[in-house]
């Protein structure tokens, strides 16, 4: 492992013994092995696989992102094809050379290498998920009115999508380079690389890892049709319902998807390791306690202490849900407030204020606080480093000496600046011309992003978890601009999508550093594969909305755009009603919570620093907020098995099979990701038809949705 610059000293003071260590044995046996500077790495062979499963992603996942069943093909399927697919590149293109330009190059410069398999999966990454811009297109042209022309889309969808990429320049020093920014879930992606390139017979080491692999990789696949689609119990095990089935307190607190989890068990890898937390066995042991401690605060602490003592009538209202409710508790009709997308003042007096469930407005006072809370953790705990590092690469740019990484030239500033200039113009003029947002309003909203991208990415890097800025932004345009759901979701797209882009291409240089990529091919591919995702996805939706009759309606099924109706709800709760509705009266009180969390991790430092061999130097606050913006959503028992599976592999087999540990374990969560998303593609077309009616599928607990004065 080559010395890298030490950045986070503050990160291995808190961190134990054990911890420090778990970080060298998820890099050292996963990115070890000396780099072969004339392996081929951007080649025509990346370029043309790059952008056609780019294309392939991008239109398949935003075809499904309007079926009311949606499905999403993820990275692991490019990892798995492409590489069979390089290979027949590799074997029957010709290795005849040109000259272009005084350049020489050729179609096929030997055989299929590990670089260009990783700048595949870089390219195809960026289409893994819809453009956020599509959302606002969609629910503009059906429920806003002023829909937006093509053109006009290409541009809000690339600006919002490469702002961020921007700020990777800067991120490089404080997110890559350092050793301690360890970016755990890129681990994941190395193993499966080394693995997958080991079935070439070049290491012949890894054969039994391999081996390993593709077993779990078939069990995986094969096993998730039992939870999946035969034995859906399975997937959440409700001890407290099926020991009380006629109990309404014992269903709420026991049911993981409408209640608190509590003894809720799975056998499901999907709940296991699923999009809001990651996978557990990349995840550090420490950092899943403080996840789990505030999960434990939230959930089984706060909201039912507060449910049960009826605070503000929370008993006539579900124990746990994502609705608003009316003053009779029936969901709250956002529709019949609203007229042309702003709110009618009349049906509103006559409709009544909204309601929020006990758990919600719990939630959204740790989001307040969490996010202050975060600015003064990596204040207090990286400050120093910051500043030191920022003045060394002031120094650099003065003198104008240039540096290299492992061997290769760094990214230019100017293809930064350049990028940042560009879609910074042509985001500007595209809120301007279209009414998208004022333009103070696109300038505070990249601020934001700018000034919280790298506290956010250095929990990220360190322990898996990212806070999300979604609420934040979403606050700020409510009181910005009330009444204007189009500029509430346009500030949350230029102020939260920015920041998660920044931190995607930043994580995707760390993955390119383990696996010895350049880093302008890197950039390159990732900018690449944005813009051709951004294309072919609003082609994509511009033909459905032309040519499905009633979609996003009933009776344009299945096309009904569940995600699109779940936005419009959003933004119209934020943008429309407002915080000063949602949150004012006796709420009001919760803004507090924004000036606690700037003092909450001051104690947790001080007893760090006076006892520095303690359990304080586990504690990591931020990372134990970062679960409550995914709660209204989140089924409750992820969370626990989540942190059980967690303490099985990153805790106990660690310890005590460190060997077996730094051989398999990413291998072992690489497999089961891989067989889990081939499974789900396979499932749901051979499937979705099939309907299985027994004990298995039923709903075993009926009452928890209910309220408990009912």
């Amino acid at each position: 492992m080559m010395d890298l610059p030490k950045l986070a000293a503050g990160d291995a003071q808190q961190a134990s013994e054990a911890e420090t260590q778990f970080m060298v044995d998820s890099v050292v046996p996963a990115a070890g092995g000396d780099d072969d500077a004339n392996m081929p790495s951007l080649t025509v062979r990346v370029w043309v696989l790059g952008l056609g499963f780019t294309c392939a992603l991008a239109f398949s996942n935003a075809y499904y992102w309007f079926r009311d069943n949606p499905v999403a093909l993820g990275i692991p399927v490019v990892q798995l094809l492409s590489l069979p697919a390089g290979w027949l590149l590799a074997r029957v293109l010709p290795a005849r050379e040109f000259a272009v330009l005084g350049r020489t190059w050729t179609l096929n410069p030997g055989p299929f290498s590990v670089k260009e398999h990783v700048l595949i999966s870089v390219f195809a990454n960026a289409s893994t998920s819809t453009v956020y811009a599509l959302e606002i297109v969609v629910v503009r042209r059906l429920w806003l009115g002023a829909p937006l022309a093509f053109g006009a889309a290409v541009l809000l969808s690339l600006t919002s999508q490469l702002i961020g990429y921007s700020f990777s320049g800067v991120l490089q020093r404080f997110l890559v380079e350092p050793q301690a920014m360890a970016w755990p879930s890129t681990l994941v992606d190395v193993s499966l690389f080394r693995t997958l390139q080991a079935m070439a017979g070049s290491r012949p080491e890894m054969r039994q890892q391999q081996r390993f692999f593709w077993a779990v990789l078939a069990g995986s696949f094969a096993w998730y049709f039992v939870p999946g689609w035969a034995f859906p119990t399975l997937t959440m095990v409700p001890l407290l319902c099926f020991a009380a089935p006629r109990s309404v307190v014992a269903q709420q607190l026991g049911d993981g998807y409408r209640g608190l989890g509590m003894l809720a068990l799975t056998l499901d890898w999907s709940t296991i390791s699923s999009s809001y937390t990651g996978s557990p066995l990349a995840t550090p042991w420490s950092a899943a306690c403080n996840l789990f401690g505030g999960f434990v605060v939230l959930m089984w602490v706060i909201t039912p202490i507060a449910y049960y003592a009826d605070a503000g009538g929370a008993r006539s209202l579900p124990i746990y849900s994502s609705d608003l409710f009316a003053g009779n508790g029936s969901v709250y009709d956002v529709q019949a407030v609203l007229r042309d997308g702003r709110l009618d003042e009349e049906a509103y007096a006559r409709y009544g204020p909204v309601r929020l469930p006990v758990q919600f407005l719990a939630m959204y006072g740790l989001c307040f606080a969490g996010i202050t809370c975060l600015v003064s953790h990596v204040a207090l705990n990286h400050g120093g480093d910051l500043w030191r590092t920022a003045c060394t690469a002031l120094r650099e740019a003065r003198t104008g000496r240039r540096r290299d990484v492992d061997g290769y030239a760094v990214v230019p500033w100017w293809w930064h600046g350049g990028l940042f200039v560009a879609t910074m113009a042509v985001g500007l003029g595209a809120c301007q011309a279209y009414d998208l947002l004022p333009w103070y309003g696109f300038l505070l909203a990249v601020a934001m992003a700018a000034a919280l991208t790298l506290p956010v990415g250095l929990v990220e890097a360190v322990s898996n978890f990212q806070y999300g800025l979604g609420v934040v932004t979403e606050l700020v345009a409510g009181y910005a601009w009330p009444g204007q759901a189009t500029y509430n979701g346009s500030f949350k797209m230029f102020g939260y999508i920015t920041a998660r882009q920044a931190l995607q291409l930043t994580r995707d240089q760390k993955l390119g550093r383990y696996m010895r990529v350049a880093p302008r091919h890197v950039f390159a591919a990732q900018v690449a594969g944005t813009v051709a995702a951004a294309l072919v996805q609003l082609g994509v939706a511009y033909w459905l909305l032309d040519g499905v009759a009633g979609i996003c309606t009933a009776a344009g099924a299945p096309f009904t755009c569940r995600k699109a109706h779940l936005f419009y709800a959003t933004t119209a709760i934020w943008g429309v009603l407002g915080p000063q509705r949602m949150f004012g009266g006796g709420h009001a009180a919760m803004y507090w919570l924004f000036a606690a969390g700037l003092v909450l991790p001051v104690p947790v430092w001080l007893l760090r620093r006076r006892f520095p061999r303690s359990a304080w130097r586990h504690v990591s606050l931020p990372v134990a907020l970062t679960l409550t913006g995914y709660l209204p959503n989140m089924p409750t028992h992820n969370a626990v098995m989540f942190t059980l599976c967690c303490f099985a592999f990153n805790y106990v087999l660690l310890r005590r099979r460190r060997a077996w540990w730094c051989r398999y374990n990413f291998v072992l969560t690489a497999a089961l990701d891989a067989g889990l998303a081939v499974s789900g593609i396979v499932g749901f077309f051979a499937l979705q038809h099939v309907r299985v009616s027994w004990w298995g599928t039923r709903d075993h607990c009926p009452l928890s949705g209910e309220p408990a004065s009912g």
